[in-house]
């Protein structure tokens, strides 16, 4: 069903892409509703998971069906301030851990907030005026006591600020991970000549290197697509105090009941160690917890998704399986009383429209088939006297 739902939406933006947005395309109401609520439930499914951008796709794509859709649009404005925050947040964090010197982390923070937002400018300005730089040569520098980055980048460029420079080109993931007689690189780069005063660049002979230095690599790493060579075990120590912090913080979000949030850093986490058991943990119990409160709002079927979600982190969970058989049984019950009281106050449209939800979920609900097709005569009976009329 799902999937020609999806080819039908996908002819009908084809047929408004050829004849221009100012037709418009009519769809019957009960397939409009059809066709936005699946694409609601895709959202939300992928919410629950903690993938915020997926289930904007998916909220989004109800609107093209359904422009007027509340729910569509609370959701897609909820989204996509939580998403352009959360983008934020790891641009900051980026910013943070490059003053530090830990330049691994930070590009994948910055990546981060590039795949949030990918229209993020001062994310992606970063990485577009790096892509290639020429590079002239560089002098080799033995490190002496006291000395640090910033200092090589006053004394080889003039300015303090330029010590990411050397640091990238000698492949360190810690500004401060240097060692008196450490022999390091300094990369004369074209438009950016070394420091006229610098005594060091006059008495060693500049060495000739490649044509350019390709910084898209820097991104490939950023991305663990490979770490450079004998730097994998501080890029191992990063990412762990990484998962460190993320762990930490999903806790904070959990006790402060922002369980979806909580849920984004857990998935981050398992994103670097699936196995990690705290993540696991508390991933069930915020999917648990979510749950409860649904299933106390009476909001029955999102509810059970939650539960059952809850079951891939605790698959023994006793509580999950009842919770999802009392969500079944209490959204049929509601849905069919309901349907009782319209039939009762002679609304006879609305009693369907309830008893069809029930059908939906179980056909064999007490007499629902026997009460639709009743009230469906009715109806038909009562159009053919207004007919006659």
């Amino acid at each position: 069903m799902i999937r020609r739902i999806h080819v039908f939406v996908a002819i009908v933006c084809f047929a408004i892409l050829i004849t221009g947005c100012a037709v418009p395309v009519k769809m019957a109401p009960n397939r409009v509703a059809e066709l936005s609520q699946g694409y609601i439930q895709t959202g939300k499914h992928h919410e629950a998971a903690g993938d915020l951008v997926a289930a904007l796709r998916g909220f989004k794509l109800a609107l093209t069906v359904d422009p007027t859709n509340k729910e569509a649009v609370r959701s897609c404005h909820r989204l996509e301030t939580e998403i352009r925050t959360s983008a934020e947040r790891h641009y900051n964090a980026g910013i943070a851990l490059q003053k530090k010197g830990r330049y691994a982390l930070a590009k994948k923070e910055f990546l981060t907030a590039l795949r949030l937002c990918p229209d993020f400018k001062n994310a992606r300005d970063l990485f577009k005026a790096r892509k290639r730089i020429e590079i002239k040569g560089h002098v080799v520098h033995k490190v002496k006591p006291g000395e640090s980055l910033s200092q090589l980048a006053v004394i080889y460029y003039g300015d303090y600020r330029k010590f990411p420079i050397i640091a990238k080109y000698n492949n360190l993931s810690d500004a401060a991970a240097l060692s008196v007689g450490q022999e390091l690189k300094i990369p004369e780069i074209k438009g950016m000549e070394l420091a006229d005063s610098n005594e060091e660049s006059k008495k060693k002979p500049v060495t000739s290197d490649t044509d350019f230095w390709d910084w898209e690599k820097d991104l490939a790493e950023a991305e663990g697509k490979g770490p450079s060579a004998g730097n994998e075990a501080a890029l191992k120590e990063d990412e762990m105090e990484q998962v460190a912090i993320y762990r930490d913080l999903g806790v904070e979000l959990f006790n402060d009941k922002k369980y979806r949030k909580a849920v984004i850093e857990f998935n981050k986490v398992l994103s670097s160690n699936p196995d990690d058991s705290v993540a696991l943990g508390y991933l069930y119990k915020c999917y648990f917890r979510q749950a409860m409160d649904l299933y106390e709002q009476k909001n029955y079927l999102a509810a059970r998704d939650q539960f059952e979600v809850s079951l891939q982190y605790k698959n023994d969970c006793q509580q999950c399986h009842k919770y999802m058989n009392k969500c079944e049984d209490s959204y049929k019950k509601l849905h069919y009383i309901q349907g009782m009281q319209f039939y009762h106050n002679e609304r006879l449209n609305e009693a369907i429209g309830e008893w069809e939800l029930v059908k939906k979920e179980d056909s064999n609900y007490k007499r629902v088939n026997y009460l639709i097709n009743k009230a469906q005569t009715i109806l038909n009976k009562l159009n053919e006297l207004k007919n006659k009329e």
